[in-house]
């Protein structure tokens, strides 16, 4: 079992992840993600190529910016490269907070930026996007804005906010990408050209579908080791959560000027 500690409030990390994802702020978020019209126009067969190419589009700048931030989160300041295409996770330096397992959060998560890189180029090359298409996309600030905030923390090295947030948002972000895979691959909806669920060039959604084991122990660690309070975790996880939403809204309505 692992080992757990508590606040000055008697909190453990776990008790607060519980804390936040019962904040009305949360709940209003998942209630706008659930009915969100990027989704219900996905599962009912009426998502335009325009929507579709535009969350590659908007999520290559978002991966390699994240997977700066998480670098530096892990210890990695030197990690800024422009693209992932070649990119290879450094070895850890850091040693993985107690309770969480063998593998840093952060480094545990910029693998997986690093991994799924390739993931997104081939979703993009279903609507003849290269690299070098994607990389010269016009992006919108309210896409951008999640990443951002991601830097913020960064630099900051608010490793304890960061976590939390991954605990609360990446589900949220699961969900909606679990949706929008049954929608792109259901097959009644052959307009999108995928055949199934399982389609190659639905890998880069698919993946990120995929719950992360044992998340919650690996941030209420971190939360833990950092000595950080509810009121410290409190804003970041509300602000990422609205930026989750901006960013569907953004796709929804892509830039094509």
């Amino acid at each position: 079992m692992a080992q757990t500690t508590t606040t000055e409030t008697g909190e453990t990390g776990q008790d607060m992840l519980r804390r936040l994802r019962a904040e009305p702020f949360n709940r209003n978020t998942e209630k706008r993600l659930e009915s969100h019209p990027y989704l219900k126009s996905a599962e009912m067969g009426t998502l335009t190529p325009e929507q579709r190419q535009a969350l590659a589009q908007e999520q290559y700048f978002i991966q390699i910016s994240d997977a700066i931030s998480f670098a530096s989160l892990a210890g990695h300041s030197g990690f800024v490269p422009s693209s992932l295409k070649d990119a290879t996770t450094p070895d850890p330096v850091r040693t993985p907070a107690e309770g969480s397992g063998d593998v840093d959060l952060f480094q545990f998560l910029l693998g997986g930026e690093i991994y799924a890189f390739s993931l997104l180029l081939d979703y993009a090359k279903r609507f003849g996007l290269d690299e070098a298409s994607l990389s010269s996309y016009r992006t919108s600030a309210a896409a951008q804005a999640y990443p951002s905030y991601w830097a913020r923390l960064a630099i900051s090295g608010n490793r304890a906010a960061g976590a939390a947030a991954c605990a609360v948002n990446f589900p949220a972000w699961g969900k909606m990408c679990r949706r929008l895979c049954e929608a792109l691959g259901n097959t009644d909806n052959i307009c999108y050209g995928y055949a199934d669920t399982e389609d190659e060039g639905l890998a880069f959604v698919k993946f990120f579908s995929t719950p992360i084991e044992r998340l919650d122990e690996m941030a209420a660690a971190i939360i833990e080791e950092e000595g950080a309070s509810y009121e410290d975790l409190l804003e970041p996880v509300r602000l990422l959560q609205e930026y989750e939403v901006m960013f569907w809204d953004a796709v929804f309505e892509p830039n094509t000027k």
